[in-house]
């Protein structure tokens, strides 16, 4: 037998006093191996654990997610929806402005006075009226506010015309001098011209022509003013409204942004907290 081969068969034998087939006595009373059963419980625990925060970490994006989608519902909801437009209020043309109240609300003291800053094209405008119109509205027919409407164009240059800014401060300037002085028409209109169905795309590739204007004002009582609207004979006094209103509102909060609303000279933010008229108003 060649070394190589009396090595192989020697370390072949059971150890003194171990009978071939007898467990080792380094194997675990199961005939397992030590350090074998280690290994398995360790994987085990690890994928355990594993487990436990996958379920942690799912959880806690469910609990995001619902909560993102409160905040994001509670942020956009409809203001005392379904209360409408106003059905009392006026509008007058004064020094720019277009000043909406209910009868004996304007020029007294004890009623706030808000001025609202828009653009025709602006979405975000549109987004507050949706969310904020129905609640002014109220709030204008029960004679608690008054609002000062100040058109302002500087996006004339994202609309198809470049000029759709200019004539939509220009037929609601029509409308507040034509038909104003019918319950609840300038509100009516006012709305209308930033109804999601209306108001054109910024950047879109068309945006209304003076008669689809004329024919929205007609639509909401206003017919008197349509000749004012498709003439265009306001046309300058809105540019030189929107340039006045441009110089005050940046004077007041150093920045030009619509919509935008003031008290007293004071910025309202009524971006943080859906409550901010209610609570302006005591």
């Amino acid at each position: 037998m060649s070394r190589r081969e009396d090595h192989v068969a020697k370390s072949s034998q059971p150890p003194s006093g171990q009978q071939p087939g007898d467990p080792d006595p380094a194997d675990g009373p199961d005939g397992a191996q030590p350090g074998r059963v280690s290994v398995a419980a360790e994987r085990s625990g690890r994928n355990r654990t594993q487990g436990i925060v996958l379920l942690v970490v799912v959880i806690v994006m469910v609990v995001v997610i619902v909560v993102g989608v409160f905040l994001y519902r509670s942020g956009t909801q409809v203001q005392n929806d379904g209360y409408g437009r106003a059905t009392t209020t006026t509008a007058t043309v004064q020094d720019g402005a277009i000043t909406v109240a209910a009868p004996g609300a304007a020029g007294n003291p004890d009623v706030p006075v808000l001025d609202v800053y828009e653009d025709g094209l602006c979405p975000i405008c549109a987004d507050f009226e949706e969310q904020y119109g129905q609640q002014l509205a109220q709030a204008l027919d029960e004679g608690r506010v008054v609002v000062r409407y100040h058109l302002l164009t500087f996006m004339d240059g994202q609309s198809a015309s470049g000029s759709y800014s200019t004539r939509a401060a220009a037929a609601m300037t029509c409308v507040a001098e034509e038909a104003g002085a019918e319950p609840g028409v300038f509100d009516t209109f006012h709305a209308a011209l930033f109804a999601d169905d209306t108001q054109p795309d910024e950047g879109g590739a068309t945006d209304l022509t003076d008669r689809q204007l004329a024919d929205l004002a007609s639509g909401a009582g206003a017919g008197a003013a349509a000749d004012c609207i498709t003439s265009g004979s306001q046309v300058p006094a809105a540019s030189a409204a929107a340039e006045s209103g441009r110089v005050a509102l940046q004077a007041a909060t150093q920045r030009v942004a619509t919509p935008t609303v003031l008290r007293d000279g004071q910025d309202v933010p009524w971006y943080n907290s859906t409550s901010w008229l209610p609570d302006l108003l005591g």
